[in-house]
């Protein structure tokens, strides 16, 4: 029963920040839902407050997410981009534990080299989450955002592994640069090829099912849900890399040739849904869970029983300036290695907009789940005293926050957010252009669709034609703030007109509700014999059908309209491509 309240109380706490979000919109949802879950724990006594297995916080959250991620990113720019993310996944992870090893034993001298150095490891790991929740706005550039989707998938494995070589130094007081290397390779090319394998079976799996006619939406999406749980346990029992057997799993899947039918559309989509629900309760929990770690973790540090907080504090500052100044000139180095080769020269590396790209990228590479689980391993550990363990726990967790916080703030003033790039003046004029040609090929479509007749809406001929073009209108309405002066003013006239269409259908609707309530016409008119309770939904289950005829005549309307202006060069193949995909949404959901 008291896990059962968890998961309640876990998913109350992620509808709420959600809900707080709305009211913090300087502040992201990731940090909303840290600052909600540090309250919470500092507020209400839960199970969380004595801590969380670090093995369950990669099964149940970082798996899962990894392979949904892995399995939508765009592989043909991960390939490009392979030794770019081959050098942000090891060489930087490198170089990040020597930087911040050394700064941390030189701070507090107390922390031995080989126990700093393995908080570096930690940090070397980027948050896959944190990564996709600040890509998914915001403008890095088609190189940069591959880089940073690759290095978040793919550099767990050299921090997992350094992290533990400098475990067993603390422990042992020796080294294997053999052993290491070959732990490294298993984890790193075992757990690689190895999730390509059980890849390829899982897609032959759902292969046989769908030919023997055994699949089924609910069937498949079940299947997706389980897999990567799966996936992780297997690549575990045979001493892989658990998370890269996940994320090579889910790019086996997304290359893979698909069957593309109504059906397997029909099933994407809602695989789709479910996968975006989990998706947010999942990078929901991971964060509150987070939170409610950081009080507990943090709390020896406020007390000052590890020394002066402000040192700590201190300590935590410099460290994370250290992590970000090392990432900032690596990423600085690849630039203009990058420049070099396209033959742009150095230069361009160093253009103010340029360094604001780069720096959003370093600032972007912020620390979660991973470095978390990883630091809780340390309680096992007996090669440390307590305090030194709580030391590292909470420099790690300060680390932690600091750069969650950098990332909220500075990556959206330094980098413009793609809704905004997306939505250039131009854009939003011709949207409203085309969605005036629809509202138009609506009207003059009025006779061949959607008429109605009854009590209720004898005086007007199309009601179900008026109601598809207010929805339209509403679309004009939220387009105009953003439309030049002209296109704005086309727009507001149409909303003027429609509305007024649609507030004398509605009005209809109204006088008709008083007649069958007996009031009658205000100017003494007789009212009309009121209809039946069964005439009444006979009335509104054809006025719902003749709207769904209309809406998808005018779906079809709308596709010819955007093929035309595409042939006229009124918009790119790019937006013509994004309008489509959102009329072909509204077609299965009518379907």
């Amino acid at each position: 029963m008291e896990t059962f309240e968890l998961i309640l109380f876990l998913l109350t706490a992620v509808i709420a920040s959600s809900i707080l979000d709305k009211f913090l919109p300087p502040l992201s949802l990731p940090l909303v839902q840290i600052a909600l879950g540090a309250a919470l724990a500092l507020a209400v006594p839960t199970p969380l407050e004595w801590g969380i297995d670090p093995e369950l916080l990669l099964i149940l959250f970082i798996a899962p997410l990894h392979f949904n991620e892995s399995r939508h990113v765009d592989s043909g720019a991960l390939w490009k981009n392979r030794w770019g993310i081959a050098s942000l996944s090891v060489g930087l992870v490198f170089a990040i534990v020597a930087a911040c090893g050394a700064t941390l034993h030189a701070l507090l001298p107390a922390v031995p080299l080989a126990a700093a150095c393995a908080l570096g490891g930690a940090m070397g790991s980027t948050d896959a989450v944190a990564v996709t929740a600040l890509t998914h706005d915001r403008r890095f550039g088609r190189r940069h955002e591959a880089l940073l989707k690759g290095e978040a998938l793919f550099n767990d494995v050299t921090g997992t592994v350094v992290f533990q070589c400098c475990l067993t130094i603390l422990a042992t007081g020796s080294f294997s640069l053999l052993h290491a290397g070959e732990e490294f390779a298993l984890d790193l090319f075992g757990g690689f090829f190895g999730g390509l394998i059980m890849g390829l079976l899982a897609w032959g799996l759902l292969q046989v099912l769908r030919r023997t006619g055994l699949d089924n939406p609910t069937l498949h999406v079940m299947l997706e849900l389980l897999l990567p749980f799966v996936i992780y346990l297997a690549a575990k029992s045979l001493h892989i890399g658990a998370v890269i057997a996940v994320v090579a799993s889910g790019l086996m899947l997304s290359l893979l040739p698909q069957r593309h039918t109504a059906a397997t559309a029909r099933t994407k989509l809602q695989a789709q849904s479910v996968w975006t629900t989990l998706e947010f309760v999942l990078n929901g929990i991971i964060f509150v869970v987070l939170g409610m770690q950081l009080p507990r973790l943090l709390e020896p540090a406020a007390e000052g029983s590890l020394g002066d907080p402000a040192t700590l504090l201190g300590v935590v500052v410099v460290l994370t300036l250290v992590l970000e100044g090392v990432r900032f000139l690596w990423l600085l180095a690849m630039d203009v290695r990058a420049a070099i080769a396209r033959g742009d020269g150095v230069r361009s590396c160093f253009a103010r907009e340029a360094l604001r790209g780069t720096l959003a990228m370093a600032l972007a590479g912020a620390k979660g789940g991973i470095t978390l689980s990883l630091m809780l391993t340390l309680t096992a550990s007996a090669a440390l005293s307590a305090a030194g363990r709580a030391t590292l726990v909470s420099i790690a967790s300060g680390m932690i926050v600091l750069t969650l916080v950098l990332a909220d703030f500075a990556v959206p003033a330094l980098t413009p957010s793609k809704r905004s790039a997306k939505r250039t003046r131009d854009r939003v004029d011709a949207e409203i252009d085309l969605t005036l040609g629809v509202i138009a090929s609506i009207e003059a479509d009025a006779h061949l669709t959607g008429a109605v007749k009854g009590a209720a809406v004898d005086a007007v001929d199309e009601p179900a034609t008026v109601i598809v073009m207010h929805r339209y209108a509403e679309m004009l309405e939220d387009l105009a703030p953003a439309a030049s002066p002209a296109a704005a003013a086309r727009a507001r006239a149409e909303v003027a007109r429609v509305r007024g269409l649609y507030d004398q259908l509605d009005g209809i609707a109204r006088r008709a509700a008083r007649w069958d309530e007996g009031e009658g016409d205000m100017e003494g008119e007789e009212s009309p014999a009121a209809p039946s309770l069964s005439d009444q939904f006979h009335q509104m289950r054809e006025t719902h059908d003749a709207v769904e005829d209309v809406q998808a005549q005018a779906l079809v309307r709308e596709l010819q309209l955007i093929k035309a202006m595409v042939a006229d060069d009124s918009i790119d193949a790019a937006h013509a491509k994004d309008l489509r995909n959102d009329v072909y949404i509204q077609q299965l959901v009518l379907d």
